[in-house]
């Protein structure tokens, strides 16, 4: 029941991602709050892979340090055009639902990761430290930057529930 409370979470963030991407004015994808901070389409980009690849590296790629395997995926994100967004993070949900045909319930509590910064901890942890984690701030992140550049009327909710998109 946990893991399945766990691909709950990630997939429902990736679904307020999608809809959140509805509401970008199409001039507004290169906003950036300062210049050293992403922009729409970056957070975009980024978006596409931050929810599968901790759990993609720790079921599969852990034969390479970390830093190489997300360094690659960095890459290739930077490439994808936000046009396709909405299908990426379809692919995105595809791919976290056979990530989590991997594993077990009990390996939620007794499978060690290391984390990407050094630390080890069981694989429950790790998922909820990096991939809910981080979807949800980079989320919001993007909320944030839709309100500061459009007149979009985004209330709290927007960032937490679909309030208006059924799938």
């Amino acid at each position: 029941m946990y893991k399945q409370h766990l691909l709950n979470a990630i997939v429902k963030e990736m679904k307020i991602c999608k809809r959140l991407y509805t509401k970008i004015p199409n001039d507004k994808m290169d906003f950036k709050t300062k210049e050293e901070l992403r922009s729409i389409h970056e957070l975009l980009q980024y978006l596409c892979i931050i929810g599968t690849a901790p759990l993609d590296y720790w079921m599969n790629k852990s034969e390479l340090p970390f830093n190489t395997y997300f360094g690659e995926v960095t890459v290739a994100s930077k490439k994808l055009p936000h046009e396709q967004f909405l299908s990426l993070m379809d692919e995105q949900i595809d791919i976290i639902n056979k990530l989590f045909t991997q594993f077990t319930e009990d390996d939620l509590f007794h499978k060690e990761i290391v984390y990407p910064w050094g630390e080890k901890g069981p694989l429950g942890e790790g998922i909820i430290s990096t991939c809910i984690k981080f979807m949800a701030a980079y989320k919001l992140q993007l909320f944030l930057h839709i309100k500061l550049c459009s007149d979009q009327k985004l209330g709290t909710a927007d960032a937490w529930l679909l309030t208006d998109l059924s799938s």
